[in-house]
């Protein structure tokens, strides 16, 4: 009894956490079970993502990914902003449906409207550049995403920045975010790194990133490609949702980067200013 007391004790946090997430996710699910399907225009890529971003039109770099692909591609689509409590079939955030169904995962969303729509944004370029391109999709989407995750939830926080604050988070939604942060990036395997090990992991990626870039205009050349929505969608966190953390300290060394940045927002993003809430002062009206 002294045992379980002592546990008890020593990881009442840890507990009171598991328990309420057990809890939001069994209300989730209920709710998924009762949710009424909505009708909405025929022929039309409905992507559902979380709520608008502060200063970038999210928080999280998949939903940017995915909208910067349907605007590149000119495809019809609109956006639903449910998916926290409406989320896919795997979980994830940000995911579509046409039609009545549903696709989750914006690699497969991708592939999935590429071969409904007839679209190949990358057959102006060789065998080699796709090959190249592929392979710093894969870096930004599975290795670089993590050290983002770590430094946004973990380190920063722990620097005494107001990642919550700046982000519209309340202190539930961080202690939350901290839980996850840990224990995805721990079975992941970048969680088992030290600190340090992390922070260097991040900016080795980044200097990839600016070599591969270099000085053209976009990551493949003078047109953008499939690639560049996956790199924007992870730069747009650093670039506009840094919060004055590690990973922006990196980001200002490699100036091309944020030059590609704001040439992305530009060229496919005219309307930015409508899709954010310019730090929660305002609601977003697209």
């Amino acid at each position: 009894m002294d045992d379980i007391k002592r546990f008890l004790k020593t990881h009442y946090k840890e507990i009171c956490i598991t328990a309420t997430v057990g809890i939001v996710l069994v209300k989730v699910i209920k709710w998924r079970k009762k949710r009424v399907k909505k009708n909405y225009p025929p022929n039309t890529i409905i992507h559902h993502q979380i709520g608008r971003g502060p200063y970038a039109p999210s928080i999280t770099p998949f939903a940017v990914k995915l909208e910067t692909y349907l605007r590149m591609t000119k495809v019809p689509f609109m956006n639903e902003h449910d998916s926290l409590t409406n989320r896919s079939s795997k979980g994830k955030l940000t995911w579509i449906e046409y039609n009545g169904q549903e696709i989750a995962d914006s690699e497969f969303c991708i592939k999935f409207i590429n071969k409904t729509f007839n679209i190949d944004l990358d057959k102006n370029f060789s065998d080699e550049e796709i090959g190249a391109g592929r392979a710093i999709q894969r870096m930004v989407d599975e290795h670089l995403y993590w050290p983002l995750f770590l430094i946004r939830w973990v380190y920063d926080p722990r620097q005494g920045i107001d990642v919550g604050k700046q982000l519209g988070f309340s202190s539930w939604f961080m202690s939350l975010g901290v839980f996850f942060a840990k224990k995805q990036s721990y079975a992941q395997g970048v969680g088992r790194h030290t600190e340090e090990e992390v922070l260097q992991v991040m900016d080795e990626d980044l200097h990839a990133l600016s070599k591969f870039l270099g000085k053209k205009k976009f990551m493949l050349g003078e047109e953008a490609s499939q690639t560049d929505c996956a790199v924007f969608g992870i730069l747009s966190q650093i670039h506009w949702h840094g919060c004055g953390g590690a990973s922006e300290k990196f980001y200002k060394k490699y100036p091309n980067l944020s030059a590609y940045c704001e040439r992305m927002k530009a060229e496919f993003w005219p309307d930015w200013d409508d899709c954010i809430t310019h730090g929660g002062t305002r609601k977003a009206s697209k």
